[in-house]
């Protein structure tokens, strides 16, 4: 069997990598790996065929004897507030998050609110190899009872607000994604004005991709300027990430966002420790550094960030894409505790967002995807590691391996990073200097040297 576990949960296109017959079988693995009589929440996002995986599973949820407690449509974020609110033993989610419309997954969640850990999915992996699953007898099955789990949600973010922020403006776009709807009534309980766009839940996505990235959040940057707010926020089809955007419309990626919440929790939030991905810029760790903190780097996804978290006590921990997580929260992003976070961060700082970014350092990061086959991921990166050492090694360089990847790292702080997608059938790469010029040929030395490994690799499978 391949691994099923990607960077975060099992993901694949629906009725060719996850049909219903094999998310049956996956419902059985979980009540094994959960154990009998367990209490386990299970809810999805808004695609149509989320409900049919989410069917499988709470059949063969059932039929181990875990009693199951269905949530329905709702953000993951909500899900995992719900976990903690309702004392469960744990979650799954079924969602395409960012991904195309046409793909679903399967996110898994222990009590306190963190993705299985790598060593816990390779154990879930063996049970279903090994179809180690245990059926127990009529009398036995599990539990069904259905939850309205949106009034935990919003109580529980706000609960989180320290300092008001009432009488802010905020543009919120949820994508047409499960956030639709309730991250403006969230914000607006907290006496934010909101004003909304693509505030429909539709799993077709028609206005734009609900991957939020400034490609297609061209239009809420143009709202927010034009009706003078103090943020625009996106996010993407389960309500995780949240993509800023600043007053005068600039958008920014999680890296610049993320400097600014580690800014923030340091100096509001007690915490020195910061969790980074290995494909986040270096403005984050500098920022970090000379407010007296320290920076802890982890692989890519949220299993990771939450494993890494726990292991050296940090408080706060970021990825590239839009993702936050805060230790006194959900171990998951939220858009909703990030957008209130951010609103606090200007309200104790007063100054905009565009004056907070001004003042980080500057540095240049560029990135791409190559289509790879699935298949050939990992060879592609063991040929790409040979071909590095080799043609590279004219320049001083440190080499970091991590999980399915590794960076490459220079003396003069530029880096590249290479790394199969965990979610999607490409290969990332990921290049920053402090002149762009210099990224871009980075970037561009990369790029060559993974087109043609996956160009000779293709050929011999």
């Amino acid at each position: 069997m391949e691994r099923l576990f990607g960077t975060s949960g099992i993901r694949g296109l629906i009725d060719v990598d996850l049909t219903p017959e094999l998310s049956i079988k996956i419902g059985l693995a979980a009540a094994k790996f959960y154990g009998e009589g367990a209490r386990i929440l299970v809810g999805r996002d808004h695609r149509p065929h989320a409900r049919v995986i989410e069917l499988g599973l709470i059949s063969g949820l059932l039929a181990g004897g875990v009693n199951v407690i269905e949530a329905g449509v709702a953000p993951t974020p909500a899900i995992l507030w719900a976990l903690l609110h309702l004392d469960a033993d744990g979650a799954i989610v079924c969602t395409g998050s960012h991904t195309p419309p046409e793909i679903v997954g399967i996110l898994f969640f222990k009590k306190d609110t963190s993705e299985l850990d790598r060593g816990e999915e390779e154990r879930f992996e063996r049970i279903m190899r090994k179809e180690s699953f245990d059926r127990v007898p009529w009398n036995r099955v599990g539990s069904l009872e259905c939850v309205d789990i949106t009034d935990i949600y919003i109580e529980s973010v706000l609960r989180m607000i320290k300092t008001s922020i009432g009488g802010r403006i905020v543009v919120v776009d949820p994508g047409n994604g499960v956030a639709s709807g309730v991250l403006r009534a969230l914000l607006e309980r907290a006496g934010v004005d909101v004003v909304a766009i693509n505030d429909t839940p539709d799993p077709r996505f028609p206005r734009r991709d609900p991957f939020p990235r400034p490609e297609n959040l061209k239009r809420l940057g143009q709202i927010v300027r034009g009706i003078g707010a103090d943020l625009g926020v996106a996010t993407d089809g389960d309500g995780d990430r949240a993509i800023f955007v600043g007053e005068d419309g600039s958008i920014y990626w999680g890296d610049i966002s993320g400097a600014l919440l580690a800014m923030d929790a340091i100096k509001y939030r007690n915490t020195k420790d910061i969790v980074v991905t290995v494909n986040t810029s270096s403005i984050v760790e500098i920022v970090v550094k000379r407010l007296g903190g320290r920076v802890h780097y982890c692989d890519v996804g949220p299993p990771s960030i939450a494993a890494r978290m726990k292991e050296v006590n940090a408080g706060f921990g970021l990825e590239e894409s839009g993702k936050y997580i805060w230790s006194d929260a959900i171990y998951y992003g939220d858009v909703a505790l990030a957008t209130i976070r951010m609103l606090e961060l200007l309200e104790r700082e007063g100054k905009t967002i565009s004056e907070l970014v001004s003042e980080l350092p500057r540095r240049t990061l560029t990135k791409t995807a190559i289509s790879c086959p699935n298949s050939i991921k990992n060879q592609v990166t063991e040929y790409v590691y040979r071909r590095i050492r080799d043609i590279w090694k004219e320049k001083p360089c440190k080499i970091l391996r991590i999980r399915n990847g590794f960076k490459v790292l220079y003396e003069d702080g530029s880096w590249v990073l290479f790394r199969p997608s965990g979610t999607e059938p490409k290969y990332r790469i990921h290049a920053e200097a402090c002149d762009e010029k210099i990224a871009q040929k980075l970037l561009e030395r990369g790029i060559r040297i993974v087109r043609n490994a996956i160009r000779t690799l293709a050929g011999l499978y």
